[in-house]
């Protein structure tokens, strides 16, 4: 089928999961909340929370060359979680020489995940970050800031959690 919609939703959804994995490979990434028997930590979780219309063209008609589409701008709002084990660590290399390393645990190791997914979704799209699916046209993507900060002394969980909305053209055959 040529004209075949487009899944721009699970195209973006998986480009920045893919690239989450590629940049944290000691950390297990996930798609949706896991099951709690199931979770390994340090976790980075991805979930949708929202998704709609953003905004819509002048008339939904937009033309290209000689082709008139239909279309609007599409928003997609995720919500991201950090969560590490009180036994959680990770290696992070110090300067130069990759076998300088400090290895990051508790409250460093949840500040340095914050800092750097936040890079990771920023970055998105751009040349030194992951890339869109082909055909994907994002517009705009925001990160808000990371909340519900702290430690979990029941659970023995640190924890933080941020909004990020990419909003993106979809277009249709009229």
């Amino acid at each position: 089928m040529t004209n075949a919609p487009k899944d721009f939703i699970n195209d973006i959804e998986r480009a920045i999961i893919d690239q989450l994995r590629a940049v944290f490979t000691t950390c297990h990434v996930y798609g949706e909340y896991p099951d709690a028997v199931d979770v390994q930590y340090p976790a980075i979780i991805s979930e949708i929370s929202s998704s709609g219309r953003f905004d819509k063209f002048m008339g939904a008609q937009v033309t290209f060359g000689t082709a008139d589409k239909k279309g609007e701008i599409i928003g997609i709002m995720f919500t991201y979680h950090i969560i590490i084990s009180k036994d959680s660590e990770i290696n992070v290399a110090q300067g130069t020489d990759p076998e300088t390393y400090v290895v990051y645990k508790g409250r460093r190791l949840l500040n340095y995940l914050m800092l750097n997914v936040a890079n990771v979704l920023t970055d998105m799209g751009s040349v030194g970050g992951g890339s869109w699916a082909s055909g994907t046209e994002v517009v705009q993507q925001d990160l808000n800031n990371w909340s519900d900060i702290g430690y979990d002394p029941l659970l023995e969980k640190y924890g933080a959690s941020a909004i990020y909305m990419i909003a993106f053209k979809n277009y249709r055959a009229l």
